[in-house]
């Protein structure tokens, strides 16, 4: 058993040595070390400033004219773009989805299968594997469009409710509860204590009870 993992340990680091000083080693090293070293990188792992200045942007002189002009075109532009055909479009689009998600998903496969068998045929590149995909993709595209429920009918089934289980963020903790009480072995100040109410003990009553009358 020694000399099986004598020898498992030197073929080990033989092939570690091997890959280090290989030409893809040598690259991952320089990717890595150009990553490290590069701004956005830098950027996103620095230590958040403690002494943060908040600057707001409408009160500069630069920015502050490009942001009212933005606005002013937002509040005009938005309650045209509520009232036009694309919203409409949107809409429609929208509650469609919601009455049939999975026609609207298999509708969209099945496009996307027959898409790529054209694509491939109109440029000369549709092989066996390319073939595969997009007749997979037809299939599944096809069985799906056989699915009508709706999105709420759908919500209240168990596969799509593990999928949003396992997808959706924790619940915060509830700061209304009250809290544990603490178990750390202090004393409860406000916890009655008998032994400084009765000075005597039972057994001491007992035994004054027993001796004579000048003695008590």
């Amino acid at each position: 058993m020694g000399d099986e993992r004598g020898t498992g340990t030197q073929a080990g680091s033989v092939l570690r040595r091997a890959a280090r000083q290989s030409r893809l080693g040598q690259l991952w090293r320089r990717a890595a070390t150009a990553v490290r070293s590069s701004y956005l990188y830098r950027w996103l792992t620095a230590e958040p400033d403690p002494e943060v200045i908040v600057i707001d942007l409408r009160e500069t002189w630069t920015v502050g004219p490009v942001i009212r002009l933005l606005d002013a075109i937002l509040d005009r532009l938005i309650p045209a773009l509520d009232d036009s055909r694309v919203a409409a479009a949107a809409r429609t689009g929208a509650a469609s989805t919601l009455a049939a998600p999975a026609v609207v998903g298999g509708l969209a496969v099945l496009v996307a299968g027959l898409a790529l068998v054209l694509v491939s045929t109109a440029s000369g590149t549709l092989g066996t594997t390319r073939f595969g995909v997009a007749g997979a993709l037809a299939v599944a595209g096809a069985i799906a469009t056989r699915e009508r429920r709706s999105w709420a009918e759908l919500r209240e089934t168990r596969p799509v409710e593990l999928l949003v289980a396992a997808l959706e963020p924790p619940e915060p903790p509830d700061e209304s509860e009250p809290s544990a009480a603490p178990t750390d072995g202090k004393r409860d100040p406000t916890a009655t204590d008998t032994d400084e109410l009765n000075p005597n003990p039972p057994g001491q009553e007992a035994d004054t009870d027993g001796q004579p009358p000048d003695e008590r």
